[in-house]
């Protein structure tokens, strides 16, 4: 007896699924590898200057745009595969050339951190509660996971000494609240919740996208200390009027000229 199409389909979805995230695992890996690299050989500037960057980022990005808007590239195979690779260490190539300077400890617990979210989030996105629409099931999920979290957040928050390191703290919960949505939703369109089948044939360009994911969350993470910084600096009153007398000095200026 053959299969009833509801267990077809899930098995395809199933099936998309491991090729996407396998596919984007190994495009991490390099990408973190890659990361590390800078690390070891500190003593040679790897990126004199910000030209390797803007380059690095300008092709991945240009390349990206023509490979999602030409149909017959996505659909060509080996293209499909040669652009994605190409889109992929363009941008891991272009994270690296602007966060050169990375030490292997703190590449390492970054990446564990990212990956464990983004698994969690991409598998909530996998599933669906029955008879559930996308939407509410998207918002509801959303709307727990930031009370869970938020309520996590303050009880870290408080059995911390250092004010500073509650700001750090406190900026990768918001990030990761505020990414919630995104990944979920990505999750749900890879597995076809959203009125499209699985993307059987965009699955180099979804493992891309899982990979632009990373290193997006990547470089606000590894900004976290810096943020955090501001906002204590910020905290003060006598900061606080500064930076009011500046912004208005500056307006005068501009006003004037």
């Amino acid at each position: 007896m053959s299969d009833p199409p509801a267990d077809g389909l899930g098995r395809l979805r199933l099936k998309v699924r491991l090729w996407i995230y396998g596919i984007a695992l190994v495009f991490i890996v390099l990408a973190i590898v890659l990361l590390i690299i800078p690390g070891l050989f500190r003593g040679y500037p790897l990126v004199p200057d910000s030209v390797a960057t803007y380059c690095f980022f300008g092709i991945g990005l240009t390349v990206l745009c023509v490979y999602v808007n030409v149909i017959w590239l996505r659909r060509k195979f080996p293209l499909n595969w040669i652009f994605s690779c190409i889109i992929a260490g363009c941008l891991a190539l272009g994270t690296v050339s602007v966060l050169s300077d990375q030490l292997t400890e703190q590449v390492l617990l970054l990446s564990v951190e990212i990956l464990i979210m983004m698994t969690m989030m991409l598998l909530v996105g996998s599933f669906i509660l029955p008879e559930c629409p996308t939407v509410v099931h998207l918002f509801v999920t959303w709307f727990i996971f930031v009370i869970f979290s938020s309520v996590l957040m303050t009880a870290v928050c408080v059995h911390m000494q250092e004010v500073l390191y509650m700001y750090e703290v406190a900026v990768h919960f918001v990030f990761w609240q505020v990414s919630f949505p995104l990944i979920v939703f990505q999750g749900q369109v890879i597995s076809g919740y959203w009125g499209n089948p699985p993307p059987l044939l965009d699955k180099p360009l979804c493992s891309a996208m899982v990979l632009f994911d990373f290193l997006a969350s990547y470089v606000c993470l590894v900004s976290a200390d810096d943020i955090g910084f501001e906002y204590y600096y910020l905290r003060g009153d006598s900061n606080q009027e500064f930076l009011v007398r500046s912004i208005k000095s500056q307006y005068e200026i501009i006003v004037n000229s």
